[in-house]
């Protein structure tokens, strides 16, 4: 998994802050003061991960700016990037200027390609956030154009930002203008990239979206309370908020090219509480998409509500995938996609409908629009049915939920808790109260009266005809196969016992020898859980 942050030159710039995204979330993302692991379950179940820094050409004090460098050098003397002196605590601007590297596109397939040259592989995701959503489209465009094999599988975009109009960034060529950004070209060829990409190599897109920056128009953002800010002179936020506010183009065709899930993370506070705080939660639900988006690998999909009443195979979409996430397999999302693009021009989309003030994910839900029984009112019998078949990826290998799924969804794993305690209650009575067939209900040895009988010890009536009673040298357990307690009693001669303190006494005894069994891979078919199938391989730290 590579991943492709954003926009640098929030404030004075990333820069002269030496910050880098790292795969600890950062406190002015995640709560609590940060700190949280992003990418640990990735790592546990076998993954690697790779970020893709280019913090340095995309530290512009106008993100338009940084845009363009993405899909060509604005003025034909190399690119722009900044350098800090830590010593001096002077920033400047400098040139990259090479013949084969036009863009911080073509950095990018060069730096994969160097990185990944012999990888060999299942699969490989690129997650791009914000402008870098527009930087993992094209690298990986440009990387399946030569075939080459890091060429991704599946591409995540979180919050893709497209710029719409450099009025809405603060110090744009030094001033506030109503000059076109890029206009459409970006999210226009970013789109044809992405349905190139599903038409000639299935690579399959997701899309999640956590703030007004990239659902809404201009006018529907904050940015008409903004804009009265900067107009009645409040300097000190100026450069630090504008160009964290601006509205995007909303990229509506690209949603109808990929799965589109809308997240609602209130836990970062209200919007339009204050001119400040809006300022402050805009900012915080454009960057919570990421880490909300890597930390639901390695647990289940949420579920939707209501439930989905349709039935649906084992593996399917919708028996596996209710809603997109991280979780889910390539091929669980093509469903998702194929439904989308035989229902259009309809859109579907998944809207949060539980679990928006808390930050973990596990009491999350989302509802599906149009659902799967509205899509039968609407006359999509074939979209529907393609969610609730079994993918092929999963008839192929099987996969499905892995152990590390599993352990950590807690509705899974408690009905396992239960039988597992009371198949050690059963076992645990019958330890010390063993019935065997011949046993009478009026044996002493069990009656209270009695002496405490050692585990272990035989009966000792000889009118009963059980195998307490035969002698250990002629009787022939199960447990210790053909060869009998011959070997057992030679090696345990030595023993001693409380009634011969230097032989061991074999009458009347019973020794059970507990060894330890080797535990034996089962079939697959054997394995079978509800809707899944447990894999051995994910038991075991494997290259994907």
């Amino acid at each position: 998994m590579l991943y492709f942050h954003g926009w640098t030159g929030q404030g004075n710039g990333w820069t002269s802050k030496c910050k880098r995204l790292t795969t600890r979330c950062h406190s002015d993302v995640c709560p609590d003061g940060g700190g949280q692991l992003l990418v640990n379950d990735w790592l546990d179940e076998g993954w690697n991960v790779g970020f893709f820094y280019w913090d340095q050409f995309a530290d512009e004090e106008c993100a338009r700016d940084a845009e363009q460098k993405l899909w060509f050098d604005r003025g034909g003397d190399g690119l722009a990037w900044k350098s800090y002196n830590p010593a001096t605590g002077q920033t400047q601007f400098n040139s990259y200027a090479k013949s084969d590297e036009m863009t911080v596109s073509d950095i990018c397939v060069n730096q994969v390609k160097r990185a990944m040259g012999s990888y060999k592989g299942s699969q490989v995701r690129f997650v791009g956030h914000s402008l870098g959503a527009q930087l993992a489209v094209r690298c990986a465009s440009l990387l399946h154009v030569e075939d080459h094999p890091a060429a991704p599988s599946r591409l995540a975009l979180l919050e893709p930002y497209f710029s719409k109009h450099s009025h809405m960034f603060f110090g744009c060529h030094g001033g506030v203008t109503t000059d076109e950004g890029m206009g459409d070209f970006a999210a226009r060829l970013t789109v044809q990239m992405v349905e190139h990409l599903w038409s000639s190599k299935k690579v399959v897109t997701e899309t999640y979206k956590s703030s007004l920056l990239t659902e809404k128009s201009a006018e529907e953002s904050p940015y008409s309370e903004l804009k009265s800010l900067v107009e009645n002179g409040m300097g000190g936020v100026e450069k630090t908020l504008v160009g964290t506010l601006a509205s995007g183009m909303k990229a509506e065709d690209l949603e109808r090219a990929s799965t589109l899930v809308k997240y609602e993370p209130e836990w970062c506070g209200g919007v339009g509480a204050n001119e400040y705080g809006d300022v402050e939660h805009v900012a915080c639900r454009h960057s919570a998409v990421v880490p909300m988006y890597l930390m639901s690998y390695g647990r289940a999909p949420p579920p939707q509500t209501p439930l989905p009443a349709e039935k649906a195979a084992p593996g399917s979409a919708l028996g596996s995938c209710m809603t997109p996430s991280a979780a889910c397999t390539d091929d669980q999302l093509r469903q998702w996609v194929q439904r989308q693009l035989d229902m259009a021009p309809t859109r579907q989309m998944w809207d949060q409908s539980f679990g928006q003030n808390t930050f973990a994910n596990i009491d999350d839900a989302y509802i599906l629009d149009p659902s799967i029984k509205q899509g039968f009112q609407l006359g999509l019998r074939s979209a529907n049915s393609l969610v609730q078949e079994t993918p092929a990826e999963y008839i192929q290998t099987k996969q499905s939920f892995s152990m590390l799924t599993f352990l950590r969804t807690p509705h899974l794993w408690l009905p396992v808790v239960a039988a597992v305690f009371l198949i050690v209650t059963i076992a645990v009575v019958w330890s010390h109260y063993p019935l065997r067939p011949g046993d009478d209900s009026d044996d002493e040895s069990l009656s209270p009266k009695s002496s405490r009988r050692t585990r272990g010890t035989s009966r000792t009536s000889p009118s009963r005809n059980s195998k307490e009673s035969q002698s250990p040298a002629t009787f022939k357990d199960p447990e210790l196969g053909q060869a009998g307690y011959d070997p057992l009693l030679a090696s345990m001669a030595s023993i001693p016992t409380s009634s011969n303190p230097g032989s061991f006494n074999s009458q009347g005894s019973r020794v059970v020898l507990t060894m330890p069994m080797q535990p034996r891979p089962l079939p697959m078919q054997h394995m079978h859980m509800p809707n899944s199938v447990v894999s051995l391989q994910s038991l075991y730290r494997t290259p994907k």
